[in-house]
Protein backbone atom coordinates (compact mmCIF):
# COMPACT_ATOMS: atom_id res chain seq x y z
CA UNK A 1 0.00 0.00 0.00
CA UNK A 2 2.78 2.48 0.87
CA UNK A 3 4.73 1.80 -2.32
CA UNK A 4 1.64 2.59 -4.35
CA UNK A 5 0.40 5.73 -2.22
CA UNK A 6 4.44 7.03 -3.40
CA UNK A 7 4.32 5.71 -6.92
CA UNK A 8 1.08 8.07 -6.92
CA UNK A 9 3.01 10.79 -4.84
CA UNK A 10 5.43 10.85 -7.27
CA UNK A 11 2.92 11.21 -10.24
CA UNK A 12 1.67 14.33 -8.55
CA UNK A 13 4.62 16.02 -8.18
CA UNK A 14 6.30 15.49 -11.41
CA UNK A 15 2.35 16.75 -12.88
CA UNK A 16 2.65 19.90 -11.16
CA UNK A 17 6.55 20.41 -11.17
CA UNK A 18 6.73 20.05 -14.67
CA UNK A 19 3.76 21.73 -15.98
CA UNK A 20 5.04 25.46 -14.49
CA UNK A 21 8.52 24.32 -15.56
CA UNK A 22 6.90 24.12 -19.62
CA UNK A 23 5.42 27.18 -18.32
CA UNK A 24 8.63 28.75 -18.04
CA UNK A 25 10.74 27.96 -20.67
CA UNK A 26 7.73 26.26 -23.44
CA UNK A 27 4.84 29.35 -22.62
CA UNK A 28 6.88 32.26 -21.22
CA UNK A 29 5.69 32.67 -17.83
CA UNK A 30 7.66 35.31 -16.06
CA UNK A 31 9.73 34.19 -12.94
CA UNK A 32 7.00 35.68 -10.52
CA UNK A 33 4.96 33.32 -11.21
CA UNK A 34 7.02 30.50 -10.26
CA UNK A 35 7.38 32.18 -7.22
CA UNK A 36 3.99 33.05 -6.78
CA UNK A 37 2.88 28.69 -7.18
CA UNK A 38 5.67 28.62 -4.47
CA UNK A 39 3.03 30.54 -2.02
CA UNK A 40 0.04 28.84 -3.13
CA UNK A 41 1.79 25.37 -2.54
CA UNK A 42 2.57 27.04 0.94
CA UNK A 43 -0.76 27.56 1.77
CA UNK A 44 -2.40 24.74 0.73
CA UNK A 45 -0.17 22.84 2.73
CA UNK A 46 -0.89 24.63 5.60
CA UNK A 47 -4.62 24.10 5.09
CA UNK A 48 -4.42 20.22 4.98
CA UNK A 49 -2.33 20.06 7.36
CA UNK A 50 -4.40 22.14 10.02
CA UNK A 51 -7.23 19.28 8.60
CA UNK A 52 -4.82 16.52 9.64
CA UNK A 53 -4.04 18.11 13.19
CA UNK A 54 -7.77 18.14 13.83
CA UNK A 55 -8.62 14.98 12.82
CA UNK A 56 -5.63 12.76 13.47
CA UNK A 57 -6.37 9.79 15.95
CA UNK A 58 -3.06 8.11 16.21
CA UNK A 59 -1.36 6.89 20.04
CA UNK A 60 1.31 8.84 22.14
CA UNK A 61 3.93 7.11 23.41
CA UNK A 62 4.09 8.06 27.28
CA UNK A 63 2.44 11.56 28.95
CA UNK A 64 3.11 14.00 26.20
CA UNK A 65 5.74 16.63 26.88
CA UNK A 66 4.95 20.09 29.24
CA UNK A 67 6.25 21.68 25.60
CA UNK A 68 4.08 19.25 23.41
CA UNK A 69 1.07 20.57 21.37
CA UNK A 70 -0.82 17.80 22.72
CA UNK A 71 -1.48 19.81 26.08
CA UNK A 72 -3.93 21.57 23.90
CA UNK A 73 -7.29 20.55 22.67
CA UNK A 74 -7.92 19.70 19.17
CA UNK A 75 -9.39 23.05 18.52
CA UNK A 76 -6.42 25.13 20.23
CA UNK A 77 -3.72 22.48 18.98
CA UNK A 78 -5.31 24.01 15.43
CA UNK A 79 -5.14 27.34 16.76
CA UNK A 80 -1.59 26.76 17.41
CA UNK A 81 -0.77 25.46 14.51
CA UNK A 82 -2.33 28.49 12.26
CA UNK A 83 -0.35 30.88 14.05
CA UNK A 84 2.95 29.15 14.08
CA UNK A 85 2.99 28.18 10.36
CA UNK A 86 0.73 31.76 9.88
CA UNK A 87 4.47 33.66 10.61
CA UNK A 88 6.12 31.69 7.91
CA UNK A 89 3.97 32.12 5.01
CA UNK A 90 3.40 35.83 6.55
CA UNK A 91 7.19 35.72 5.95
CA UNK A 92 7.37 33.57 3.05
CA UNK A 93 4.47 36.23 1.09
CA UNK A 94 6.77 38.96 1.57
CA UNK A 95 9.72 38.07 0.02
CA UNK A 96 7.35 36.37 -2.75
CA UNK A 97 5.03 40.08 -3.46
CA UNK A 98 8.75 41.48 -3.53
CA UNK A 99 9.80 38.93 -6.01
CA UNK A 100 6.83 39.08 -8.32
CA UNK A 101 6.65 42.73 -8.64
CA UNK A 102 10.55 42.73 -9.32
CA UNK A 103 10.40 39.55 -11.72
CA UNK A 104 7.26 40.05 -13.64
CA UNK A 105 3.77 38.06 -13.04
CA UNK A 106 1.14 36.97 -15.76
CA UNK A 107 -2.62 37.33 -13.68
CA UNK A 108 -4.10 34.40 -16.21
CA UNK A 109 -5.92 31.46 -15.57
CA UNK A 110 -3.89 29.35 -17.74
CA UNK A 111 -0.34 30.80 -15.98
CA UNK A 112 -1.35 30.68 -12.19
CA UNK A 113 -4.77 29.59 -12.07
CA UNK A 114 -4.23 25.98 -13.51
CA UNK A 115 -1.05 25.64 -11.29
CA UNK A 116 -2.69 26.48 -8.01
CA UNK A 117 -5.19 24.62 -9.05
CA UNK A 118 -3.01 21.02 -9.93
CA UNK A 119 -1.42 22.34 -6.69
CA UNK A 120 -4.82 22.00 -4.73
CA UNK A 121 -5.96 18.89 -6.08
CA UNK A 122 -2.96 16.81 -5.63
CA UNK A 123 -2.62 18.16 -1.85
CA UNK A 124 -6.79 17.42 -1.09
CA UNK A 125 -6.06 13.71 -3.44
CA UNK A 126 -3.81 12.85 -0.69
CA UNK A 127 -5.95 13.77 2.38
CA UNK A 128 -8.82 12.44 1.48
CA UNK A 129 -6.68 9.13 -0.28
CA UNK A 130 -3.84 8.77 2.27
CA UNK A 131 -5.22 10.28 5.37
CA UNK A 132 -8.69 9.13 5.95
CA UNK A 133 -9.60 6.69 3.32
CA UNK A 134 -6.26 4.96 3.74
CA UNK A 135 -6.15 4.99 7.61
CA UNK A 136 -3.21 7.24 8.14
CA UNK A 137 -5.07 9.35 10.38
CA UNK A 138 -5.21 6.62 13.22
CA UNK A 139 -1.82 6.05 13.04
CA UNK A 140 -0.59 9.93 13.28
CA UNK A 141 -0.53 11.72 16.29
CA UNK A 142 -1.66 15.25 16.15
CA UNK A 143 2.13 16.29 17.40
CA UNK A 144 3.87 13.94 14.37
CA UNK A 145 0.94 15.98 12.13
CA UNK A 146 2.04 19.44 13.08
CA UNK A 147 5.65 18.83 12.28
CA UNK A 148 5.17 17.21 8.97
CA UNK A 149 4.76 20.09 6.56
CA UNK A 150 7.95 22.00 7.93
CA UNK A 151 10.51 20.15 5.76
CA UNK A 152 8.45 20.95 2.96
CA UNK A 153 7.77 24.90 3.72
CA UNK A 154 11.82 25.05 4.30
CA UNK A 155 12.19 23.60 0.66
CA UNK A 156 9.73 26.18 -0.23
CA UNK A 157 11.46 29.11 1.25
CA UNK A 158 14.98 28.68 0.60
CA UNK A 159 13.58 28.42 -3.44
CA UNK A 160 12.54 31.57 -2.89
CA UNK A 161 15.33 33.10 -1.09
CA UNK A 162 17.50 31.56 -4.10
CA UNK A 163 14.82 33.76 -6.14
CA UNK A 164 16.63 36.61 -5.14
CA UNK A 165 20.03 35.73 -6.49
CA UNK A 166 18.61 34.39 -9.46
CA UNK A 167 15.77 36.79 -10.62
CA UNK A 168 17.19 40.08 -9.17
CA UNK A 169 20.47 40.66 -10.95
CA UNK A 170 18.58 40.61 -14.70
CA UNK A 171 16.65 43.26 -14.60
CA UNK A 172 16.73 46.99 -13.82
CA UNK A 173 19.88 47.66 -15.28
CA UNK A 174 21.75 45.15 -12.74
CA UNK A 175 24.87 43.57 -13.40
CA UNK A 176 24.73 40.31 -14.37
CA UNK A 177 26.06 37.95 -11.39
CA UNK A 178 29.29 35.94 -12.45
CA UNK A 179 28.09 32.87 -12.36
CA UNK A 180 25.55 33.47 -14.74
CA UNK A 181 28.02 32.69 -17.73
CA UNK A 182 27.75 29.07 -16.69
CA UNK A 183 24.24 28.34 -18.40
CA UNK A 184 25.24 30.36 -21.87
CA UNK A 185 25.69 26.81 -23.32
CA UNK A 186 22.09 25.49 -22.54
CA UNK A 187 20.92 28.83 -23.48
CA UNK A 188 22.31 28.23 -26.75
CA UNK A 189 21.16 24.38 -26.38
CA UNK A 190 17.70 25.72 -25.71
CA UNK A 191 17.36 28.82 -28.78
CA UNK A 192 18.35 25.91 -31.29
CA UNK A 193 15.39 24.59 -30.56
CA UNK A 194 13.48 27.87 -30.80
CA UNK A 195 13.01 28.54 -27.28
CA UNK A 196 14.74 31.53 -26.79
CA UNK A 197 15.31 32.58 -22.17
CA UNK A 198 16.80 35.37 -20.64
CA UNK A 199 19.77 33.73 -18.32
CA UNK A 200 17.30 34.90 -15.49
CA UNK A 201 14.18 32.52 -16.72
CA UNK A 202 16.52 29.76 -17.39
CA UNK A 203 17.98 29.86 -13.81
CA UNK A 204 14.42 30.00 -12.19
CA UNK A 205 14.14 26.90 -14.65
CA UNK A 206 16.54 25.25 -13.25
CA UNK A 207 15.02 26.42 -9.54
CA UNK A 208 12.10 24.62 -10.25
CA UNK A 209 13.96 21.89 -11.22
CA UNK A 210 15.69 21.47 -7.96
CA UNK A 211 12.80 21.76 -6.07
CA UNK A 212 11.53 19.14 -7.92
CA UNK A 213 13.98 16.43 -7.30
CA UNK A 214 14.13 17.85 -3.29
CA UNK A 215 9.95 17.35 -3.29
CA UNK A 216 10.92 13.80 -4.69
CA UNK A 217 13.56 12.76 -1.98
CA UNK A 218 11.09 14.22 0.69
CA UNK A 219 8.23 11.56 -0.70
CA UNK A 220 11.38 8.71 -0.59
CA UNK A 221 11.76 9.49 3.23
CA UNK A 222 8.50 10.37 4.20
CA UNK A 223 7.23 7.16 2.78
CA UNK A 224 9.96 4.82 4.08
CA UNK A 225 8.91 6.41 7.68
CA UNK A 226 5.63 5.54 7.59
CA UNK A 227 7.09 1.72 6.61
CA UNK A 228 8.47 1.28 9.48
CA UNK A 229 5.51 2.33 11.60
CA UNK A 230 3.07 -0.11 9.76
Amino acid sequence: MTSRYRLLDIGWVLATNLFVLAGVIVWDWPAGNVFLVFWIENAVLGVTTAVRIATAEGAVDGQPRPDSILRFPAWGRVGFFLVHYGIFSFVHLVFVTILAIGAGVEWSFWALGMPALLIALRYVVDLVRDWFLGGRRRQVNAEQAFWSPYPRLIVLHVATLLGFFIAFPFGGGLPRAPWSAAVDGVRAWLASFGYSLSTGTLLVALLMILKTVADLAMIRGWTGRLRTTD
